[in-house]
């Protein structure tokens, strides 16, 4: 078992590391890139999302993925409720948000998200939630699941910036 717990251990670092390393990536790419290519290129056409929706997605979804995590250790196999993607793009005026602003903000909750993650026993993240979706699922998942979230978007931000498709 002690074996086991070394490995546990070692995972919940790595996704920790990559928390804040896909959040350095995501300020980068922000920063380096002019407002209005933030606002007008959308992936897939008309139907699709600009970086800016994406970025404002990751910063919504990433207090949604820190107040699911927080309700497992709080609540014994808590239900988490589905978000509607498209409506929250749509209520959240994304495309009208300051990506600087969006960035910073992000970057401050994911700070808090890394810090509750990295304080974690091996115990608590088996705890665990159900989603509607996907069932059962270990706060361990859930850690996990923020890494894989970003990588989705950041290779969806970088796409509609090269493609520039309007």
């Amino acid at each position: 078992m002690e074996h086991l717990d070394a490995v546990l251990t070692r995972l919940q670092t790595r996704h920790v590391a990559l928390m804040q390393r896909n959040m350095k990536t995501i300020d980068h790419i922000i920063r380096a890139t002019a407002p209005t290519d933030l606002t007008t290129w959308r992936d897939g056409g008309a139907g699709g999302w600009t970086a800016l929706e994406a970025l404002c997605h990751l910063h919504d979804f990433n207090a949604i993925f820190h107040e699911r995590a927080r309700s497992v250790i709080e609540q014994d196999n808590p239900k988490f409720v589905p978000r509607d993607h498209l409506q929250m793009v749509i209520d959240g005026r994304y495309n009208e948000q300051d990506p600087i602003a969006v960035v910073e903000d992000m970057a401050a909750d994911r700070t808090r998200l890394v810090e509750f993650y990295a304080n974690l026993s091996i115990e608590q993240l088996g705890r665990t939630g159900i989603h509607a979706e996907y069932g059962l699922l270990t706060l361990f998942d859930l850690m996990q699941q923020v890494g894989h979230h970003d990588a989705d978007h950041l290779e969806q931000i970088t796409r509609t910036l090269l493609l520039k498709q309007a």
